[in-house]
């Protein structure tokens, strides 16, 4: 066997190069030998390599060039006898210190293989060339390295340098190893139908907000009015986080069941939404994959609601997920819960379309150039200022300063609920910057839902801030909301200083106010000059005199509980709902303010034990 000759010219230039540790090369110990190429590749090519022998390891040596340093990448694929591919190279350019490369003797899943007989490298690029000096193959049979080991070695020197690059060149996300980018190339083949697509390391992501490479740059379409409201978050709204646990469509085995994982996710909040309750239902994406017969086959989010229309859809623990086809038979005959949903619709891909569905419920979202779908939870707009907390693994925050890019300024970062586990982003979560025209059309859900277990006299109609909005989740007011119930819902019911909505999703303002949520006591002399809700589990006890002024205004909604307790409310005005109570005792006084009246509908409990009402 003829030993491989390292070209030494090229050594005072390995400074460049992306992958410099001793995991990338294959042992010159093990019988190499060296194929010279010396060919140069500016397009998509198939090289035929014409061995018969087993190998159980190839390298390559040569100089990559990125001609653009945003959307641009070279990858090299070895394709063995049963078109199984592994990883040779990859480089993009948060991957590099320098658009030029130079490499020696480089493999990445390659470093280490079964002795496969291989057939040929493919390579591919975009914006980029490359200039194949030699192959390397490795025929040794005694290697005793540890094959899971150098791929764990080599995941995290890859995420370890693209921190160290991304934070050289000021980018605005940050790398961990996820879930995603621990599997295989061939993995990845499956989980995409067959073509992996460049993510310019997506799959790394942790958080911060991740550009897509390319999209802003190239006649980004139209942007929603700078009118609308700067962030939305179902995590966090009414006070509430409507989003159900992120799942991993790879877990036991790899899926290309994005689109089912995107359209379940979207209707685990819509249900959530619709009942104004947090269920946090498990419902089976399993029956979605198997009982439409596509299995693990990539497909549109479309499919699964029409299913879930026509057939409905039953909890996880009924038809558990295996990540693979499974007869329908085998769900359960007596499912714990099934829904069904009434209607879905397409959204046009505009920024203004989507946050208008967005508003309602959360929707999907589909990246044409990654054939993957997600739940699409929120946005933020950037601005002047923008930054971004970045959690790290390591125990330690990062500020991520988005102002400083002037192309993002103005932007939609959408905020999107992954199906890859909590290991990949911000505990599954992410921000995005994409261009409309590269989302497919996504879905919604509209109208009224069905459940074993429930039905619409479950709604909710809730007051949780004592502002006299009420909040019913989706749709129009139910019929069985009390009569004081105001037609025009609260847009925020966790705050009493906000009340509707309107279409771009900016908040009315209320005069200012105070919940009360739990027991409050006022033992001395005072003035009140804002609003009081006293809500569920909330009490005010007056045991001074306090003075209202101003606009002030007491509302005691159902299940709270207004105490006069040996002191005076002067100058009062209260309104009292169905479902409260009202207590005087050791003389209390409450003295209502001129031109108001002391008025206790039915359902409102008084119990006067010593004391006066004027």
């Amino acid at each position: 066997m003829k030993r491989i000759i390292f070209a030494i010219l090229l050594l005072p230039q390995l400074v460049y190069a992306q992958y410099r540790a001793d995991i990338f090369s294959l042992d010159i110990s093990d019988d190499v030998t060296q194929r010279k190429i010396g060919k140069t590749f500016c397009q998509d090519t198939t090289l035929i390599l014409g061995e018969k022998s087993k190998i159980s390891g190839l390298s390559i040596s040569g100089i990559a060039v990125l001609n653009n340093d945003n959307d641009s990448y070279i990858r090299v694929t070895l394709v063995d006898e049963y078109n199984y591919e592994f990883l040779v190279y990859e480089n993009y350019p948060v991957l590099s210190d320098n658009q030029t490369s130079v490499f020696d003797n480089i493999a990445l899943e390659t470093v280490l293989l079964d002795n496969v007989t291989p057939q040929c490298l493919k390579i591919t690029m975009l914006n980029a060339s490359l200039k194949l000096e030699s192959v390397n193959t490795s025929t040794s049979t005694t290697n005793a390295k540890n094959p899971a080991a150098i791929q764990k070695a080599q995941t995290q020197y890859i995420v370890d340098r693209l921190n160290t690059i991304l934070r050289k060149k000021n980018m605005t996300w940050r790398a961990r190893v996820t879930s995603l980018s621990e599997m295989s190339y061939s993995e990845k083949k499956d989980l995409y139908g067959g073509v992996v697509p460049q993510m310019y390391g997506f799959e790394h992501y942790a958080g911060g907000v991740f550009v897509m490479p390319g999209d802003y740059q190239n006649s980004p379409s139209p942007r929603s009015s700078d009118d609308y409201v700067a962030e939305w978050d179902w995590r966090n709204r009414h006070g509430k986080n409507w989003m159900t646990d992120v799942r991993n469509q790879n877990y036991p085995k790899t899926c290309g069941s994005c689109w089912a994982h995107a359209a379940v996710g979207v209707l685990e909040a819509y249900v959530n939404l619709y009942y104004n309750r947090i269920l946090t239902y498990d419902l089976s994406e399993e029956e979605i994959i198997s009982c439409t017969h596509l299995g693990c086959i990539p497909a549109n989010e479309q499919v699964a609601f029409n299913y879930i229309k026509e057939s409905g859809i039953v909890n996880e623990s009924c038809f558990p997920y295996a990540a693979e086809y499974r007869d329908c038979g085998l769900k359960c005959d007596t499912p714990l819960e099934q829904i069904f949903i009434e209607d879905f619709g397409e959204y046009t891909t505009s920024e203004d379309s989507m946050k208008q569905q967005l508003f309602r419920a959360p929707i999907t979202i589909g990246l044409g150039t990654w054939h993957h779908s997600m739940t699409l939870a929120g946005y933020k707009k950037i601005a002047i200022g923008s930054s971004y907390l970045y959690n790290g693994n390591g125990g330690y925050n990062e500020t991520i300063n988005l102002a400083s890019h002037g192309e993002l300024i103005g932007r939609t970062a959408w905020l999107v609920k992954n199906s890859h586990g909590y290991q990949w982003g911000n505990n599954g979560f992410g921000y995005i910057v994409v261009d409309s025209c590269n989302i497919n059309e996504g879905c919604y859900i509209k109208g009224r839902i069905t459940s074993l277990t429930m039905n619409d006299d479950g709604i909710k109609c809730t007051d949780a801030d004592g502002d006299g909005f009420y909040f019913w989740g989706i749709g129009p007011k139910p019929a069985h909301c009390p009569s004081w119930v105001p037609d025009t819902p609260d847009g925020d019911d966790s705050n009493i200083n906000y009340g509707a909505i309107d279409s771009l999703g900016v908040l009315e303002e209320l005069p200012a106010g105070e919940t009360i949520k739990t027991p409050k006591t006022y033992t001395s002399n005072s003035s009140v000059d804002h609003r009081i809700g006293i809500v569920e589990g909330g009490s005010l006890t007056i045991r001074g005199t306090t003075t209202m002024e101003g606009d002030s205004h007491i509302r005691v909604c159902e299940e709270g509980t207004l105490i006069v307790d040996g002191g005076t409310l002067q100058n009062a005005d209260i309104t009292l709902v169905p479902g409260c109570t009202v207590i005087i005792r050791h003389n209390g006084k409450i003295n209502m303010a001129p031109g108001k009246v002391f008025q206790a509908p039915v359902g409102v409990i008084v119990n006067i034990e010593s004391g006066e009402i004027n």
